[in-house]
């Protein structure tokens, strides 16, 4: 029996999904649990909140950057 691909037909969508339910679900937000949830693989779960966490780290930084510019 052939297994379905699990592969998102608009990976910008499931993105916004899987970042939204992760700070959403505090207490349901383990790996396992969004696999079955979106039916997706781990790596790319992993890939989508990496690139999250990457985007609001640098977001940060830069935000303190500019208030120590602004202070001097």
């Amino acid at each position: 029996m052939k297994t379905k691909p699990r592969i998102p037909k608009n990976p910008k969508a499931l993105a916004k999904k899987v970042v939204e339910y992760y700070f959403n679900n505090p207490n349901a937000n383990s790996l396992k649990e969004m696999t079955n949830k979106f039916d997706v693989a781990h790596t790319r779960i992993t890939k989508i909140l990496r690139e999250e966490f990457k985007q609001r780290r640098e977001n940060s930084i830069t935000r303190k950057y500019i208030q120590y510019e602004f202070r001097n």
